[in-house]
């Protein structure tokens, strides 16, 4: 594992687990980071709209209601991170690790990086209580960094998925740090190397308590061994359950 985005990532997020697995992802991020974890029966973006409506926040979702696996709301450096409560303890986890990476890759590095570019004078603007002016705007856009409320919504299937290149590069990038978070690399492959290809998947799924699709494409990546530096949009697209 040394991909320089990933070991990056892996230190922002601050995260440390107890031995053992599978890990309990949703005990420990919330002890590192003010995050809410909103847990919703049959996850939808209404569910999450009225959730914003009624804390007077933001609530401009794009797209039409539809189900959900997740969904991050940040903003100010907390985030609320939303999960189906009626999906199986794999899937939440899982889904509670995408958008624990989603915090990490997508608000609080990328604010990291604002403050200490321009410093505290921007820390207002990145917590939507003023304007940015026209220098601010123009940086913060050509170095993608968010201003005020962040949405990500992580779809079921392929209505209202990635509709981007950047879109589909983001998460790519939530489910691998995802998989590095519930699944270590080097632990993983040691679990791979121990049984045969087709009973791979099944070894990552018991062993780290993944859902079935992640273990599936986690075990062909680990099992391709692409170089450090690639990340491979097929290890990632391969699968349509999710």
């Amino acid at each position: 594992m040394s991909e320089q985005w990933l070991v990056e990532a892996l230190a922002a997020s601050r995260l440390s687990f107890p031995p053992g697995f599978p890990r309990d992802i949703a005990a420990v991020a919330p002890l590192r980071h003010p995050l809410d974890l909103v847990g919703m029966p049959g996850l939808a973006v209404e569910g999450v709209r009225q959730w914003l409506i009624q804390r007077h926040l933001p609530a401009e979702l794009r797209g039409t209601d539809r189900r959900l696996y997740g969904c991050m709301v940040a903003r100010a450096g907390a985030a609320a991170l939303f999960f189906d409560s009626d999906d199986s303890e794999a899937e939440q986890r899982f889904t509670l690790a995408h958008e624990v990476a989603h915090y990490v890759l997508d608000h609080l590095l990328p604010r990291a990086r604002a403050l200490e570019f321009f410093g505290e004078d921007i820390r207002p603007v990145l917590d939507g209580e003023r304007d940015p002016e026209l220098d601010e705007y123009m940086d913060s856009r050509f170095s993608d960094v968010p201003l005020g409320l962040q949405v990500h919504l992580m779809d079921r299937g392929a209505r209202g998925g990635a509709d981007s290149g950047s879109v589909m590069e983001a998460e790519q990038q939530a489910d691998r740090l995802a998989l590095e978070l519930l699944a270590p690399e080097e632990i993983a492959r040691e679990e791979l190397n121990k049984v045969s290809v087709l009973e791979g998947p099944r070894r990552l799924e018991t062993r780290f308590g993944l859902p079935k699709s992640a273990s599936r494409t986690y075990a062909r990546m680990l099992r391709q061994r692409p170089p450090a530096h690639e990340l491979s949009l097929s290890d990632f697209l391969g699968d349509e359950e999710r």
